[in-house]
């Protein structure tokens, strides 16, 4: 049951990553509509965006479908961080309404959650082993 449960929290992640990607591109293009310190600024958040999803695809595919223990602590803090700083910084303060400002941290909340249900089910198998 554990691995069911890893694998599906991968693919939640995975999904998380992808559209945080498309994410970075709409940052990357609406830079390219902006001058000066205001560009450089967009074009460098939408690297940081595309580095956070891809890491959090890596992560997914190669540590989380494993279940794997240090891939657990990479995703839950490095894709927590960066939905608690979305939901703090641009949702609350209504930036965008808060329904769809929320999916992607629902997303992010299904795979911590399939994740750490994974990794307390592999725990007995590890004692008895």
């Amino acid at each position: 049951m554990n691995i069911i449960f890893a694998r599906l929290s991968a693919i939640l992640y995975t999904v998380w990553g992808v559209f945080h990607v498309y994410v970075a591109w709409q940052i990357y293009t609406l830079g390219l509509t902006e001058q000066g310190i205001a560009q450089g600024r967009l074009f460098q958040l939408a690297a940081y965006m595309l580095t956070i999803s891809l890491f959090a695809i890596v992560v997914a595919v190669t540590r989380n479908w494993r279940n794997d223990n240090l891939g657990y602590w990479l995703n839950i803090v490095v894709v927590s961080w960066a939905d608690i700083i979305w939901v703090l910084v641009v949702v609350l303060p209504g930036y965008v309404p808060m329904a769809r400002g929320l999916i992607p941290p629902g997303i992010w909340l299904a795979a911590a959650i399939c994740s750490t249900i994974a990794r307390r089910a592999r725990a007995p198998q590890l004692a008895n082993a």
